[in-house]
């Protein structure tokens, strides 16, 4: 757990914070064990005025961990001709273990999908060259939603 000290409207908080990898994150905060929730909504929404705001409360959190480049945004469906990688069910993207360029062969896992408390790893169905990569970690897809497009 990294500790971090915020200062929200004049009033010191410390805060222990847990893995940030994924919601819900394990806080402590002066003392008091708590579970906090969070989404990314600079992925889902451009940031309006009130969340810039926020902002340097949301950049203390990424100190817990090494910084990470962020993730392009995801190729739209259709945009590329190959074989795609589709959703078996309804869930959310914990992982995308490739990227557009990797080769790939049958078989191999393309990402995981969480859906209905289980996490189930995606196999490519097709071997070659990764063309698009149509998800992003956190985002959560319906049956049949294009994942990857492999050529």
């Amino acid at each position: 757990m990294a500790t971090i000290e915020l200062v929200i409207d004049g009033q010191t908080f410390v805060v222990e914070v847990g893995d940030v990898s994924r919601s819900p994150v394990a806080v402590t905060v002066n003392g008091v064990a708590k579970s906090v929730a969070f989404r990314d909504v600079a992925a889902a929404a451009p940031a309006a005025a009130p969340a810039a705001q926020a902002a340097p409360v949301a950049q203390a959190a990424p100190a817990a961990q090494p910084a990470a480049a962020p993730e392009p945004a995801p190729a739209p469906a259709g945009s590329v001709a190959g074989e795609v990688i589709a959703a078996p069910m309804p869930g959310k993207i914990l992982s995308v273990v490739v990227a557009v360029g990797d080769v790939i062969s049958d078989g191999d896992t393309v990402c995981t999908l969480e859906a209905m408390k289980m996490e189930m790893p995606i196999s490519a169905t097709a071997s070659g060259t990764v063309k698009a990569v149509h998800v992003r970690v956190g985002q959560n897809v319906a049956f049949d939603d294009p994942l990857v497009t492999v050529g």
